[in-house]
């Protein structure tokens, strides 16, 4: 073979390698971009981040056995759109460092397609970052403005804020109650939520023109007494307590407050408003009034008699203890998961599902929550709560108001 027809040969050999290496890549290229991290054509994954064993663990641990039965429920069903969903719940102890490993964990090892928390601020906030890069959809129970306010594109909130839970409480306190000479203490932890949390009170304060200074108080969480804190409000002649603290917390100021002999109503928001304060605090809980966007597990509504019948079917005999509300606001998160899956169609991705999400207006969810809306300027579900008493004897929250809307700043 001549010099030049083996130089032809060469070169029509490299110019084929070149092509096929060309198609391969373009081929791979397209699957990839085919290919929805968490998504097959049979499964799709979802993650779950929030304090399973730490201090907050009475409040967020029952959102994972709501979102184990109800991905149950979707499945016997035949999944979404033919997928079976397949959820992950990592424990993050209430940890900062804990909360980023599971979100490592749950996005780079397990491929989750969607997350719901971590149910701490800090944690989360570090997160907004990574999600939006990563394009993770997040739908969860977090009730703060800064989660969704600027609006972030993948995250979703799926209930009320704590201000909206004080602005209610404010208005019921000022234009029901009408104390005389009120003086008004707040006790928190300290933490990233109590500090917006109090932001929001000055905020309230000034709508309805309360001119003293809020009193604050701190116990820390996972404290055993808070006796110093009881004696400052006994001493300030404190007439109102509004309260920003876990269910173990709350409960503890309701029985130190007993101990010192002070009758002094207590206000709290979504973060204690649960029956499980009520048991732990027994007959000191007498004054507690709580603030809640979700009904509770003993409802006469068609939503709550659902979510037992489903319970009660995979777990029969489990009627008592009740589930505190805050296995109802887990309920509600993976309704609006589902609901946004399903509108999403069988072409799943990060972009269809928000924008899926994005469509639901006006969603009755029976009973469970007031209605439900999202838009693109809007991620928050709703701001409508009711004001639940005490009642020792039975151990329940008995609603004393409908379902209420704070005020508005522009009326």
């Amino acid at each position: 073979m001549s010099k030049r027809a083996s130089f032809k040969k060469c070169t029509h050999l490299f110019l084929i390698g070149i092509g096929t290496l060309i198609l391969t890549l373009s081929f791979s290229q397209a699957s990839f971009s085919e290919t929805v991290r968490g998504v097959t054509d049979t499964t799709v994954k979802i993650g779950m981040i929030a304090d399973m064993t730490g201090p907050i663990a009475s409040v967020t641990a029952i959102l994972g056995e709501a979102t184990r039965n109800y991905t149950r429920y979707i499945n016997d069903r035949g999944g979404i759109h033919g997928r079976k969903v397949i959820s992950l719940v990592e424990d993050d102890h209430y940890s900062i460092p804990l909360g980023i490993a599971a979100f490592k964990k749950l996005v780079f090892k397990d491929g989750v397609f969607a997350l719901m928390g971590p149910y701490h601020t800090a944690s989360i906030k570090s997160l907004f970052g990574q999600m939006e890069k990563l394009k993770i959809p997040n739908i969860a129970f977090l009730p703060q403005p800064s989660m969704v306010n600027p609006i972030k594109r993948y995250m979703f909130t799926t209930g009320e804020f704590y201000d909206d839970d004080f602005g209610v409480i404010f208005e019921y306190i000022m234009n029901e109650l009408k104390p005389k000479d009120m003086k008004i203490a707040f006790v928190t932890f300290d933490g990233e939520s109590g500090k917006e949390v109090f932001d929001s009170l000055k905020k309230w304060t000034q709508f309805f023109n309360y001119k003293d200074p809020i009193q604050r108080e701190i116990i820390p969480m996972g404290a055993m007494e808070a006796s110093s804190q009881v004696m400052s409000i006994k001493r300030k002649e404190i007439t109102h307590i509004l309260l920003h603290h876990s269910v173990s917390g709350g409960a503890l100021l309701l029985r130190e407050l007993r101990k010192f002999g002070l009758k002094t109503p207590v206000f709290a928001d979504l973060l204690s408003c649960s029956e499980d304060t009520v048991k732990l605090a027994g007959d000191a809980s007498k004054n507690y009034i709580g603030a809640h966007g979700a009904s509770s597990w003993y409802d006469d509504t068609p939503g709550m008699k659902n979510v037992r019948e489903i319970t009660l079917k995979y777990h029969p005999g489990t009627d008592k203890p009740w589930r505190s509300k805050y296995y109802t606001a887990g309920w509600i998160v993976m309704t609006l998961l589902h609901e946004g899956m399903a509108r999403a169609g069988k072409n799943l991705t990060p972009d269809s599902f928000v924008q899926a999400l994005e469509s639901i207006k006006d969603f009755d969810t029976q009973g469970l929550c007031g209605s439900v809306t999202f838009s693109p300027t809007d991620h928050k579900g709703f701001s409508s709560v009711k004001l639940f008493k005490a009642d020792p004897g039975s151990g329940k929250l008995v609603p004393i108001t409908d379902w209420r809307n704070p005020p508005k700043f522009n009326e």
